[in-house]
């Protein structure tokens, strides 16, 4: 979580449709041998890591993933990610339910973080391994193959679809390439063909439908390969727009065979989801003080919230923190009262602070504070009571003494300032209780002395 977001940056990209899985990273280069058709004992192991932007029961919404083994100079289908054979390997996700914001991987059923003999990360929410050197694609023109992708700088790519149903004109609804692009990813035609894009962080079907095609010719990186490194797409995407609010630019991290899950799904240059601040509201009570309370989808290291309070809007102090849910992909509700609240207008904004110390700012909200008995202080003796008014504005006050029986003992009327202000009352007072009403304007409050 980079970002607690109700607007987002230049950077952000609107989708076409809500990208319910996003493509995170790939290990896509394992220490050893990828696959093997033989010895029936060989596992399969690249796999992709990919992230749910919402909860997904795969046997309600199927999905199919299609991992690109481009290695040629021109493209060997009209069909693109549906040309299966050597080309393209297509995973169908039928079963197993992943939450938002939750990592999941796709790929060999090797299951391990760096190639044969590495640490077992059979404990990550796996949706489909399969040994693709010995079982088919789940797509059209079904081939096994001993690798997903090629290990050069051509670019080769990760496309997702929410139907198992691929064919040459469907739609993903995330796309990613790397590597260097080469004139086979694209054919002007006729017929026209290639591998089709979505609008995202990286493509826009407004420069052209396919790869290559026009300006869509970007990569999260230019130079992928180098044995046993994992590339982190990075990355910040906000569920609430369905935008990216930072795009995917590629980095690695070189694995070994003692390396862990954590050193994948944590750090510098993971995929996140920001904290989804969906509402934020400030109220005055009854008693003067002000009650704030706000709401998020969704939470990624999430540490605290800073309560920041200003009387002009503009020059904001902190009064308090309240702790955060760490990461979450469940709605939480938050509130907080501030039984201090200056007379008038008061301004909030939160800071969202994750555990690494980035922060963001949320919008700011008002709430004004009338007459209460924090803007009142009586001192009083047997003769006179001194009070120290604050006043919410200019304008004439009326001030009046009342017995606990409720018989009226003095009134004075006074031109007041907003601001402080005191004024002396003359009045007899006994050894009971008294009561002090202020008048001014539509507002009024009492206070015992």
């Amino acid at each position: 979580m980079k970002k607690l977001l109700l607007t987002f940056s230049l950077a952000a990209i609107l989708l076409s449709a809500k990208a319910q899985i996003i493509i995170t990273g790939v290990m896509a280069d394992p220490n050893g041998g990828d696959a093997a058709a033989s010895p029936s004992t060989a596992k399969a192991y690249e796999y992709l890591q990919l992230k749910a932007t919402q909860n997904i029961d795969f046997s309600v919404n199927n999905y199919a993933v299609v991992a690109l083994y481009f290695g040629g100079s021109s493209l060997s289908t009209v069909d693109g990610w549906a040309g299966g054979g050597a080309l393209a390997y297509q995973f169908n996700l039928t079963s197993g339910t992943v939450s938002k914001g939750e990592f999941f991987y796709v790929g060999g059923d090797g299951k391990t973080i760096n190639g044969s003999g590495s640490t077992d990360i059979s404990s990550a929410k796996w949706i489909k391994s399969v040994d693709y050197g010995k079982v088919v694609s789940d797509g059209p023109n079904a081939q096994s193959r001993t690798g997903l992708f090629v290990n050069s700088n051509t670019a080769n790519g990760i496309a997702v679809f929410n139907t198992t149903n691929v064919t040459g004109s469907t739609i993903p609804i995330d796309v990613v390439f790397w590597g260097n692009p080469n004139a086979g990813h694209y054919q002007v035609g006729p017929p026209e063909a290639g591998f089709r894009i979505c609008n995202n962080d990286l493509y826009s079907t407004a420069n052209g439908e396919f790869y290559n095609k026009g300006l869509n010719t970007a990569v999260v990186s230019s130079n992928l390969y180098a044995a046993q490194r994992f590339f982190k797409f990075g990355g910040d995407y906000n569920t609430v727009t369905n935008t990216w609010n930072t795009p995917r630019s590629g980095s690695f991290i070189l694995l070994n065979s003692t390396s862990t899950l954590a050193d994948i799904e944590t750090g510098t240059g993971v995929t996140t989801l920001p904290v989804s601040l969906t509402s934020f509201t400030a109220k005055a009570n009854k008693i003067g003080n002000v009650d704030l309370a706000w709401t998020t989808a969704s939470e990624q290291n999430n540490s605290h919230f800073e309560v920041n309070r200003s009387t002009d809007g503009a020059n904001f102090n902190t009064i308090d923190k309240v702790n955060g849910n760490g990461t979450t992909a469940t709605v939480n509700n938050y509130s907080y009262t501030d039984n201090s609240p200056a007379a008038g207008v008061n301004y909030y904004q939160l800071k969202q602070i994750d555990f690494d110390g980035k922060s963001t700012l949320s919008k700011v909200v008002s709430a004004k504070v009338g007459l209460n008995q924090s803007n009142i202080k009586v001192l009083a003796n047997k003769t006179s009571i001194t009070v120290n008014y604050q006043a919410l504005a200019n304008g004439k006050a009326s001030f009046t003494v009342y017995s606990v029986s409720g018989a009226k003992l003095a009134t004075v009327q006074q031109n007041v300032n907003a601001g402080a202000n005191q004024l002396s009352i003359p009045v007899q007072l006994g050894n009971s209780l008294h009561l002090l009403k202020v008048v001014q304007g539509s507002e009024s409050v009492s206070v015992k002395f």
